[in-house]
């Protein structure tokens, strides 16, 4: 053995050491900010962030526990409807409950609204401009879990 083995050894070692703190440091740093994140967006995240009919055209966002907002960019909107109404309804997608028509609000070239939610049931939508012309998703509606 040398005295550069030695001193080879001895920086390999100090290394090992720094890489070591530096992951542990890292890996706390990053549990910090994950727990970080964690706290502060998800909580309160519901079902419907899950966002099925983005590319429809529909975002809809849980507001508080009985209020939900609809963002609709879908077929109507594109096609230039001047206004907007929402079909909501509740239960089972082929036997709607407590239905109301919502007349959304035009902002750009999309239409929102806030809707009642019911928890513990779907929440189905359809939409329909002024002319009577529909979008129902093909005939499926859009349903919310």
């Amino acid at each position: 053995m040398s005295i550069f083995d030695n001193v080879f050894e001895q920086d390999t070692k100090k290394n090992k050491a720094k890489k070591s703190s530096t992951a542990q440091n890292t890996s706390k740093k990053l549990g910090d900010k994950l727990q970080e994140f964690k706290e502060e967006f998800s909580e309160g995240i519901s079902e419907y962030d899950d966002q099925l009919f983005r590319d429809s055209g529909l975002v809809l966002s849980k507001v508080s526990e009985n209020t939900a907002s609809i963002k609709y960019e879908g077929l109507l909107a594109r096609s230039g409807a001047d206004d907007v109404y929402t079909m909501v309804g509740y239960g089972d997608n082929n036997n709607w409950q407590d239905i109301q028509t919502i007349r959304m609000n035009r902002f750009g070239n999309s239409f929102h609204a806030d809707i009642p939610i019911n928890s513990g049931l779907n929440t189905n939508l359809v939409f329909k401009d002024s002319a009577e012309n529909w979008d129902n998703n093909n005939g499926m509606n859009y349903t919310f879990y």
